[in-house]
């Protein structure tokens, strides 16, 4: 197993954190990752506080869908171009 990962990957694979979903072979490539990539560390913030915020709003469910969470991301990245 590489671990070495795109930033793509790691997107991937913050949103699986966030889900319980990472393995612990996935998990240490995420943090090699994060350990030199900065724009990934404040992607995976960013994440953190919308997943927070998301979660206080009593009127919406208590977690996003795969769709809606692609959805976010897309947007975010687009904002920045």
């Amino acid at each position: 197993m590489s671990t070495s990962i795109t930033c793509k990957k790691a997107v991937d694979y913050i949103s699986k954190k966030e889900e319980g979903l990472l393995t612990a072979g996935m998990r240490f490539q995420l943090w090699r990752h994060l350990m030199i990539c900065s724009l990934c560390r404040i992607f995976s913030t960013q994440n953190k506080i919308i997943i927070k915020a998301f979660n206080k709003e009593p009127e919406t469910p208590k977690r996003l869908n795969p769709e809606e969470k692609g959805q976010m991301i897309r947007a975010a990245f687009e904002s920045d171009h």
